[in-house]
């Protein structure tokens, strides 16, 4: 991508979202839009974003569909994860019930109980990756969140009225 002074062009923006005009901007591409702002001549910038005069809602809705997104991330998450704690339940209840058996020798005792170890440790190991992709999916949310305010804000010269209100 060619740059005039450090900064891309207008065109150059619309040949990289694959648009003819900023009315075919979709929501999917508004957020590469939001990212590549600050990219832009400031004048420049504010020329496109005037002809969105609803700037703030296709921010707010991008935010939203953000937050949907790892809503549905976690839901689906959870399932798994649910179904992972139902299947080392019964391998457990499995392994207790070879460990009543009588004609069990102490070497086969101990075997078993090493199984129920490496149970619960790997059980322990997938809530922990269950918690890291908690903490993953709320890092992403935030950071988006700050990429599409700070993008505007810096757009806007700090006048935006995401919040409903203007701040300079």
């Amino acid at each position: 991508m060619s740059e005039i002074n450090g900064r891309v062009t207008e065109l150059e923006l619309m040949n990289r979202l694959g648009i003819e005009s900023w009315r075919n901007l979709s929501k999917d591409k508004f957020m590469t839009f939001v990212s590549d702002l600050p990219n832009l001549d400031k004048d420049v910038a504010l020329k496109i974003v005037a002809q969105f005069p609803d700037f703030k809602e296709l921010v707010n809705d991008s935010f939203e569909k953000f937050k949907d997104d790892a809503t549905e991330a976690r839901a689906f998450n959870w399932k798994s994860q649910k179904k992972v704690h139902k299947a080392f339940s019964e391998y457990r209840e499995i392994l207790k019930l070879e460990l009543e058996r009588e004609n069990l020798t102490s070497e086969d005792r101990f075997r078993i109980i090493d199984y129920l170890r490496a149970a619960v440790d790997a059980e322990s190991a997938k809530d922990t990756e269950n918690k890291k992709f908690q903490v993953a999916t709320t890092t992403i949310i935030t950071t988006a969140g700050l990429a599409l305010v700070g993008a505007a804000v810096a757009v806007l010269g700090g006048n935006t009225q995401i919040g409903g209100g203007s701040r300079t």
